[in-house]
C-alpha cells in the first residue's frame, strides 16, 4: 500500500478500510467526509486505533457512530511518526473491530426503513398491528412530527441516531409511522445591502480619500470576509468603521461617519 491512498465508501466499506489499515499496521491519520459536510478523522499508530473524533464523539465512541454512514470519502495520509498525542481509545483494535461488525450489520438493518440522518418521519394512518409500547417508544413518538429529523430526535431524546432509529425501525414495522422524507439542506439567503447603498457609500468615500474609494471599499468588504456585491446588511456598521479607518484626515473622517450614519438610518429603516 502505498503512503497515502483514498476511495469511496460506497466502493470499499468502512470496516474494509479500518482493516486493511491496522493488518498492513500503518501509522497515519484517516479522514473521512460525509456528502453532506460531516467529517471525522480516525489516527493509527503502527495499525493500532489510538484516537478518534466524529463530530461531539471521541474515541471508541467516533469509530463506532461513522458506521451510520451510508455514503462518504476517505483519505488516509502515512506519518513517520505517531500522527497524535491524544489517546482516547481504550479497546485494543482487535476488539474495537470486533465491535464495529455489530455496528454495522446494525446500520445496515435500520437504512432499510431510515435512509439518513436528515430523514423524516410521522405518524401513520395505516392499519395497526397489535403492540405493546415500550419508554423509548413513547419518547420517540412524542416528536414525530413529520419535521424534525431522526438525527433531531436523537439528540432530544438522548437515545443517539441509532438507539432512535432501531425504535423508529420497529415502530414503521408496527404500522405505526409512515416516512415523509429527507429533509434537504436549504442554503441560507442573506439578505445583502443594496446597489444604491453601495453607490451611496462608494461616493462618500470618495469625497473624503478620492479616486481610490472603489478599491478601498472592495479591500475592506472583502476583510470582512465577504464579497461587496455578497455583504450582509448587518455588516454595514463594521463596513463604515473600516473604511473610516483609511481616512487620515480628521475632518473628512468625521463628516464621512455622519454621512455613513444618515445611510445606515434609511439602510434599517
Amino acid at each position: 500500500m502505498s503512503n497515502a491512498f483514498s476511495g469511496n465508501l460506497a466502493q470499499l466499506k468502512l470496516m474494509d478500510v479500518l482493516r486493511l489499515l491496522h493488518a498492513s499496521n500503518r501509522t497515519g491519520v484517516l479522514e473521512l467526509v460525509h456528502d453532506d459536510g460531516r467529517q471525522g478523522e480516525v489516527y493509527f499508530d503502527n495499525g493500532q486505533i489510538i484516537h478518534a473524533v466524529y463530530e461531539d464523539l471521541i474515541g471508541e465512541d467516533a469509530v463506532y457512530g461513522l458506521f451510520s454512514w451510508g455514503n462518504g470519502k476517505f483519505s488516509f495520509t502515512a506519518t513517520d511518526d505517531s500522527p497524535t498525542d491524544e489517546r482516547t481509545t481504550y479497546l485494543q483494535t482487535e476488539e474495537i473491530l470486533l465491535e464495529c461488525v455489530t455496528y454495522a450489520t446494525e446500520w445496515e438493518s435500520v437504512r432499510r426503513v431510515v435512509p439518513s440522518a436528515r430523514a423524516v418521519f410521522r405518524l401513520s394512518s395505516r392499519s395497526m398491528k397489535e403492540f405493546s409500547l415500550r419508554a423509548e417508544d413513547w419518547s420517540v413518538i412524542q416528536n414525530l412530527d413529520g419535521v424534525q429529523t431522526v438525527g433531531e430526535i436523537g439528540d432530544i431524546t438522548q437515545l443517539n441516531e441509532l438507539m432512535a432509529s432501531k425504535v423508529i425501525v420497529r415502530l414503521y414495522d408496527l404500522g405505526l409511522v409512515e416516512y415523509v422524507g429527507e429533509r434537504q439542506e436549504e442554503d441560507s439567503v442573506v439578505d445583502a445591502v443594496s446597489e444604491d447603498i453601495l453607490h451611496q457609500t462608494e461616493r462618500e468615500l470618495m469625497r473624503a480619500i478620492g479616486p481610490m474609494a472603489p478599491i478601498v471599499l472592495e479591500d475592506c468588504a472583502e476583510s470582512l470576509g465577504f464579497k461587496l456585491q455578497q455583504l450582509p446588511k448587518d455588516m454595514m456598521p463594521s463596513l463604515a468603521e473600516r473604511l473610516a479607518e483609511e481616512i487620515p484626515d480628521n475632518e473628512r473622517r468625521v463628516k464621512f461617519q455622519e454621512a455613513m450614519l444618515q445611510i445606515m438610518q434609511h439602510l434599517y429603516a
